[in-house]
Order: C-alpha cells, then structure tokens, then sequence
C-alpha cells in the first residue's frame, strides 16, 4: 500500500511538473499549475503576494480576491514574510486575515517564498496540508517559481520595446520637424540672396560678389547637412521594404546616376548576387562608398574596382581604388558622424556613417585596408 502511494505521489509530482512553463504569460502558468494543485490536493483557495515597500500587491489568486490592490501591512505582517526562509505551514489566527484575499476563519495555510519579494499561499480549510506534501512540492514550486520570473521578465521585455517603439516613432517624428523646421529658413535665406544678386549685381563690387558666393554656399552646405543628419537619424527606425533585389541592377543605377570626372575608370565586376533587401539603401550604400573613393581620388588616371568574393559563409563586398590612402589610426574614426579626414566644404562628414549603420542595419560589418598614397579598399558583409 505504501508502495502505491509512492508511486502515486511520483505521478502526480510528475503531472504537476510538466503543467508548468507551457507559455510565457503570466495568468496562465499560474491557471494551469495552481489549479491542478487545488485539485489533486483537495486545497481551497491559493494566492500570490508581492510585497513591496511595505505594500502588499496581489498577483494572482484563486478564488479571486482583490486583485492588483495595494495595502499597506502591519509589522507584524512584514516581519512574518520577511523572516520565512522557504516555507511555514500554520493553522489560521485572526492575524492571517490581513494576508488573506479571501475571508478566512478556520483551516491550515502554507506560505511558500517564491522568491525574496514575492510568496505564495495554499489554504484548506479540512487541515489537509502537511509538511511532507510540502516538502515533495518544493521542487516543482522552485520551477514554477522560475517560470513565473520568465513571464514577468518577458512581459517587461515586452512593455520596454513598446516603449522603445514609441520613442524610436516620436524620434522620427521630432526628426522631420526639425529638418523642415531648419531647411525652411535656409530655403528663404538662399531665395533672398538669388533676388540680392539679381536685383543688385552692378551695385557690388568684386569683393561683395565673393562674399555673396560665400553665403551661398554655406547655405547649401547647411541644408546638405541637415539632410544627412535626418538621413543618419532615420536608419532602423523606419522598417526597411524588404525584397529580393539583383545587386548587378543597383550598381548600373548607381553608376548611371553619380558624377565620374573624365580621369576616374569605374570597373564593376559581373554576376553579382541576389540579396533580400531595400533598394533605396542598398543604393545609398555603394554610391556613398563610390562617391567616397571618387572624392579622395588624386590620381591622373583614377581606378575605382567594386567586386565581391564568395567565402564559405557569406559574400565580402569591396569598393576599391588608387586614391590618397588613409592613415591606420583613422580607420576607425573615419565612420564616426562629422568626422572628415580633410577640410573640404563639400563633404557633410556624414557619408560613412550611413553606410555602416546601413550595414550593421544588416547584420554585416565593414572594415578596410589602406596605404597612404596608394589607395584603399572598404570591405563589407550583408548577412540578412
């Protein structure tokens, strides 16, 4: 006989173990496993508390009692939660009411320590909770105890991104009213400048005429860097419209679209491969890499060679040429937004920047190798 319930108590410990952790919401771990308990175990009620600065907070509970409820607690109720090390078993007192989400007079109540702010409470009223049930159960508590954590973690990891969703929205957002909020002045400044000269030009002389180019030009310079700062902000906040894109298609876009001064040769390897992408900026990628290697060109005769290599476990992409070089302790500043190797006015020193939070958008990564006076090579992944 004892055998049997041996067997018995194996069977049910077992049941009672794989009710636990079939989902990662919260209520439904808690349904599945107390329910089961209450049943099997003749139990009547069962409840989860979670103290919290001296406030007691209802987490689930069975019959339902006040749920999501603060109330502050004696200290004698704080200190008996705060001095349970796993567990106690007790008949009721009057005391236990405080403790209680549901009216209680009389029967037998465990308080289980689920973790150090957070215990569970079993309660029959036909005092048919013992400790050697207790002491079978710990083990499955201590997993569903686990479990429950998992669930609390996921819904925080959920309330967290939609939070971040909600913030990456409002940055977007705030992104397009400043840049519009900031080209609109510019626009006004460049057409109040246009009808100066129109107006005026026999008025000025040399001098004013170059200071008037000036301002021109630091009025487009300002614009072309406010676009590429909403441009920088933007990517990974916007989804990406993902397709299957031929690469062998955007380069002659590219190509066809940019300028190339008479002494700079562009060869273009064939049979590029497929990738799952954006077209806009897979596009932006290899023309700001191209552009880059015309820009820092100061060769009569310049080379620039975009080509690929098939590894075991992806394609390394490069963009090549026989450019200026850039010196070794740049080759990381050199993707750092603002960051320009030379002082020139028509560069925004947001190029790079993009094309590594395009590729790193894509799960890839970008380095290079250069020497000075000999050129230099960018290489770069695209994992998705």
């Amino acid at each position: 006989m004892e055998e049997n319930n041996q067997i018995l108590d194996i069977l049910r410990l077992y049941e009672y173990s794989m009710s636990i952790g079939k989902s990662l919401d919260y209520s439904e771990n808690c349904e599945r496993f107390l329910q089961l308990l209450l049943k099997r175990k003749n139990l009547n009620a069962c409840w989860i508390l979670k103290l919290i600065d001296k406030n007691l907070r209802t987490e689930y509970s069975i019959p339902f009692g006040e749920i999501n409820q603060k109330q502050e607690i004696s200290k004698w109720a704080n200190d008996y939660l705060e001095n349970i090390d796993q567990y106690t078993l007790e008949e009721y007192h009057f005391l236990f009411n405080e403790l209680s989400t549901i009216p209680i007079e009389n029967g037998t109540i465990a308080v289980i320590r689920l973790d150090t702010d957070t215990y569970l409470f079993l309660y029959s009223i036909k005092n048919n909770l013992y400790r050697k049930d207790l002491n079978q159960l710990i083990p499955v508590i201590n997993k569903f105890s686990i479990t429950i954590k998992a669930c609390e973690a996921h819904d925080n990891q959920k309330i967290l991104l939609k939070k971040l969703e909600e913030r990456n929205e409002e940055l977007n957002n705030y992104a397009h009213i400043v840049s519009h909020d900031l080209k609109s002045p510019l626009r006004n400044m460049d057409a109040l400048v246009s009808w100066l000269k129109e107006d005026h030009i026999k008025d000025f002389s040399e001098d004013s005429l170059k200071y008037i180019e000036l301002i021109s030009e630091n009025i487009s310079r300002m614009e072309s860097l406010v676009s590429g700062i909403l441009e920088y902000s933007t990517i990974g906040i916007k989804n990406f419209k993902m397709s299957k894109i031929d690469l062998n298609t955007i380069l002659k876009d590219v190509i066809n679209h940019i300028y190339i001064p008479k002494n700079i040769n562009i060869t273009v390897l064939d049979d590029f491969p497929s990738v799952i992408g954006d077209t806009h900026r897979l596009q932006q990628l290899f023309q700001n890499l191209i552009s880059n290697s015309i820009k820092y060109n100061d060769k009569e005769a310049g080379e620039i060679e975009v080509g690929f290599m098939k590894t075991d476990e992806t394609y390394v992409y490069y963009v090549k040429d026989n450019g200026k070089g850039i010196e070794e302790k740049y080759h990381l500043k050199i993707f750092n937004v603002f960051q320009k190797l030379e002082s020139d006015k028509n560069s925004t020193g947001i190029g790079l920047s993009i094309v590594e939070k395009i590729i790193d958008r894509y799960g890839g990564k970008i380095w290079l190798t250069s020497k000075l006076k000999k050129g230099t090579t960018f290489f770069f992944t695209l994992t998705n």
